[in-house]
């Protein structure tokens, strides 16, 4: 089977590595994998061309620099349409809404009758005007959808009722063996200065209005530091939304928490910061079905999550961690407090977690499910 995997770009996010991971899938199983992206720093696309995998950037990248609707200009299009007629993939599966609208477009203008597959990562109401524009252009054209969680394939349906084709959830999967950490806890927390009897929050988000931090940083101003002594990490990009970084640093200092609180920025060893942590905590207003919280859970963490998007569909609330409401820090910080002053409780979360990881969310799951839809597809 030849298959084209479109979005955009390679790294930096969990569709990101969701794509990275069915790309490597596929090609373990025989199939011909192409690679479609218009953005990324190229530093995963070796690993993948080594397995046989073609990596195609679209647009140069100073064209990305000038303008975000770039990726539209007839350029684009026109060279998406190149690929499909030279490629004649099996199946075009379209990752996001803005690398699935040139990859629609060029379909339609190639005449290619290589069915269209789109996954959808998050819930409707965290699509922004850009993204609710390329859905109605792809959306009609697209033979399948596949949503990342049941709360992601209800908020699709919902707003989608009249979608004639087929939409299945298929969770996203990890690979356990990747979260093995590169240096012991003792050593990485104290190459971040942080004692070994301090308890560890650790937090691996973007920070944007979308995944919290600012409810996040008001729980952590309210546990009782009587009971438990805590630092905060907070592992992400910080350039995705700049005011949202500005207002973050700002409530910190409101807060006094500055001695309690590090921004990580993008790091490049989150296994070793969820090795080194005591709890994984998520303080998400909208999720899709999020990639960290597998990982944290896969590296035998309780987690602490919001009751937003597939949350709940993984973290099993008092078994593998706890689940709270979005935008209520009273119950993010009991949650912690809750975890965090119960080793017993603790270990056993994280025991269970890991044992649910390898028992449902693996990538060679995830790997023959897609398989599944595309032959379903193919044979229709």
């Amino acid at each position: 089977m030849r298959i084209m995997l479109s979005g955009v770009c390679v790294e930096g996010g969990g569709a990101e590595q969701v794509i990275q991971d069915l790309a490597l899938g596929f090609a373990a199983r025989g199939h011909e994998v192409v690679v479609v992206y218009i953005e990324g720093t190229d530093e995963i696309v070796p690993r993948l061309e080594q397995q046989g995998i073609d990596c195609i950037r679209l647009l140069p990248r100073e064209k990305l620099a000038a303008h975000w609707w770039s990726d539209i200009t007839p350029g684009s299009i026109v060279k998406m349409r190149r690929l499909l007629i030279d490629l004649k993939p099996d199946i075009v599966h379209m990752h996001v809404p803005r690398p699935s609208l040139w990859t629609a477009l060029g379909e339609l203008i190639s005449g290619s009758r290589s069915p269209l597959v789109y996954t959808e990562h998050n819930v409707q109401s965290a699509l922004n005007i850009r993204g609710v524009f390329a859905q109605h252009v792809f959306i009609p054209r697209t033979r399948y959808v596949i949503a990342v969680s049941e709360a992601v394939r209800h908020s699709f349906q919902t707003k989608w009722h009249r979608y004639a084709g087929r939409i299945k959830t298929i969770h996203n999967g990890i690979t356990v063996d990747r979260l093995r950490a590169n240096r012991t806890g003792e050593e990485t927390r104290a190459s971040l200065a942080t004692p070994l009897a301090t308890s560890v929050v650790c937090n691996v988000a973007n920070i944007t209005d979308r995944k919290g931090q600012d409810v996040l940083m008001r729980a952590i101003a309210k546990l009782d530091q009587s009971l438990v002594d805590v630092r905060c990490w907070c592992a992400g990009g910080l350039t995705h939304q700049p005011s949202a970084v500005s207002a973050l640093k700002r409530l910190i200092e409101d807060l006094r928490i500055a001695d309690r609180v590090s921004l990580l920025g993008a790091r490049s060893d989150v296994p070793d910061l969820l090795e080194a942590c005591d709890v994984f905590v998520l303080s998400s207003r909208q999720e899709g079905l999020p990639i960290t919280i597998l990982e944290a859970m896969a590296a035998g963490k309780p987690v602490v999550a919001t009751d937003v998007g597939g949350c709940a569909e993984v973290v099993r609330h008092g078994e593998t961690g706890l689940i709270v409401p979005p935008e209520d820090p009273d119950a993010l910080a009991g949650a912690i407090q809750t975890v965090l002053t119960d080793s017993n409780l603790a270990h056993e979360m994280g025991k269970a977690g890991r044992e649910r990881v390898e028992e449902h969310f693996t990538v060679d799951a995830m790997v023959d499910k897609h398989i599944e839809v595309y032959e379903t597809v193919i044979s229709e």
